[in-house]
């Protein structure tokens, strides 16, 4: 994995700091990345995640990985967290690599259940009429649970 596609992401009491350039992370309550709506537009792309483990110590750093199917190479996956008000988009960025993977470190400071999914929108992989035209595809995936001690 080369160093500058790994991105260590921090939550202390419920917020997430992140290690990106600066105006590259904002947070924000709601279904989709900003300028990608939420449901779906038709195709039928894929995100899976998982993580190495299942429980860690608080600020313990581990990994989020998954694939992207049937998004171009280079699309920015989101990480996001279920808080009280429903899923937020967490300052932690990542892209696809060619093969369609994405990995990213992580350390969660918010002791208890903590419920992680993916989101990825990209542009339909058509002609340049088809891309002015036409919603951007999205996809989330399955939370998976990790458990901060």
């Amino acid at each position: 994995m080369h160093q500058t596609s790994a991105r260590v992401a921090l939550v202390s009491a419920g917020l997430l700091l992140s290690v990106v350039p600066a105006g590259a992370a904002s947070a924000g309550t709601m279904d989709g990345p900003a300028g990608c709506p939420a449901g779906d537009s038709g195709q039928a792309p894929t995100l899976t995640v998982h993580t190495a483990t299942r429980s860690v110590t608080a600020q313990e750093e581990f990994r989020v990985r998954g694939q992207a199917e049937s998004f171009p190479a280079g699309t920015e996956v989101t990480l996001q967290q279920r808080q009280k008000k429903g899923w937020v988009s967490l300052p932690a960025k990542v892209h696809t690599r060619s093969d369609g993977t994405y990995s990213m470190r992580v350390k969660l400071g918010m002791k208890g259940h903590n419920d992680l999914r993916v989101i990825a929108c990209a542009a339909p992989e058509s002609d340049a009429y088809t891309l002015r035209n036409s919603a951007p595809v999205c996809a989330t995936s399955d939370p998976v649970q990790v458990i901060v001690r």
